[in-house]
């Protein structure tokens, strides 16, 4: 009988974590605006994605 509650439990209580996490880090954490989240991706990200590419490619020139 334990062996079956055991594993359903554990499972509720995993799902109680991560709906607590959920809700903690969405009222914890601000809120962006669209025109903000669009400021980010292009003066932050692209920038950083085109320095990835360089030097994924620069890395694999090297080893090759």
């Amino acid at each position: 009988m334990i062996g079956a509650i055991l594993p359903i439990f554990w499972f509720v209580v995993k799902i109680l974590f991560f709906i607590l996490l959920y809700i903690w880090v969405r009222g914890t954490l601000p809120r962006f605006r669209y025109d903000q989240l669009m400021n980010f991706g292009w003066k932050f990200l692209m920038p950083v994605a085109i320095l990835n590419i360089l030097a994924t490619a620069l890395a694999l020139a090297y080893r090759s």
